[in-house]
């Protein structure tokens, strides 16, 4: 039973608009006997969510085809010695939740030391010194005793302030990805790199990334098909397909678990920045649409 692994911002949808094909190629695939997986680095949503989300736009999908950056966090988190006993999340509640899943604390988004800085702080250009004052007045909890990265759309100076604070203390500093950017309707957004790097330079660590272009996330989906293929007898899962829309992310990831990575150009990568990709990053195939992917001799035939 070969596999196909699909990212899914930028592949077969841009925020909440299905990419020309998807719906044909991922029914296709099922038909000839392929497992179809999910993948995606994006951290603000729960696996439910997605699957939700992928049943709205009619791709099929259920929680066992479903890995996301955040549960592969989650499941990282788990299984360190000592366990995390107090958990400070940059990031959606999506990656809060799935953490909690495993069974271990999270702070509550509203917890946060500086949340309701009074209106001459939270106003920009008004006074400046205002949030510092502010931030420094804070009755502060004990630091966290580790720091989780993810892609947070309402990113603040007081969350990081806090990120620092605990990781300066001594807190593991982990990240769920470190993508520089995910692609929406028409336009790219920063992605969780970019609050990943703000976090390093203010604590000189380095995070431990979870995520996309480490193997983690794919080593979740293989172990997973492999457990869906075993019930077919042993050694019938074959080969296993990436299709991605990025080099530096969903190339590398896929090469560094031996699957074939196929670069699509419809969400962060061009061609022209396709020229400068060099050893993992070089995918072993390109489609310009998900029509082509049946072109490819990896699925001659399907």
């Amino acid at each position: 039973m070969p596999v196909a692994v699909f990212d899914m911002d930028g592949v077969l949808y841009r925020g909440g608009v299905l990419l020309p094909g998807a719906k044909e190629t991922l029914e296709r695939l099922r038909r000839a006997g392929w497992q179809v997986f999910f993948g995606t680095n994006n951290s603000t949503a729960t696996r439910q969510e997605y699957v939700d989300r992928l049943a709205t736009l009619g791709l099929g999908g259920d929680l066992e085809h479903v890995v996301t950056s955040a549960y592969a966090t989650a499941h990282y988190l788990e299984r360190l010695d000592p366990k995390p006993a107090d958990v400070f999340v940059v990031g959606s509640n999506g990656l809060r939740d799935e953490i909690r899943a495993v069974g271990l604390k999270v702070r509550e988004a509203a917890s946060l030391p500086g949340n309701d800085p009074p209106p001459t702080a939270s106003a920009d250009g008004v006074d400046p010194g205002a949030m510092r004052r502010y931030l420094v007045g804070l009755d502060l909890p004990p630091p966290a005793d580790t720091v989780v990265i993810g892609l947070d759309l309402h990113l603040t100076y007081a969350k990081l302030a806090e990120a620092q604070r605990a990781v300066l203390a001594g807190a593991r500093l982990i990240c769920s990805n470190r993508d520089r950017a995910y692609p929406v309707e028409g336009r790219l957004l920063p992605g969780a790199g970019s609050a990943v790097a703000a976090i390093e330079i203010a604590t000189g660590r380095t995070a431990l990334c979870v995520g996309k272009p480490e193997p983690f996330l794919f080593e979740e989906v293989l172990r997973r098909a492999d457990a869906h293929a075993s019930l077919a007898g042993p050694g019938t899962r074959g080969r296993a397909v990436v299709i991605g829309d990025s080099t530096d992310y969903d190339m590398v990831a896929a090469h560094r678990v031996g699957a074939t990575g196929v670069l699509i150009l419809t969400g962060l990568t061009s061609e022209d920045a396709l020229a400068h990709a060099s050893g993992e990053a070089v995918p072993d195939r390109v489609i310009g649409s998900l029509e082509d992917l049946f072109s490819l001799p990896e699925l001659a035939g399907t």
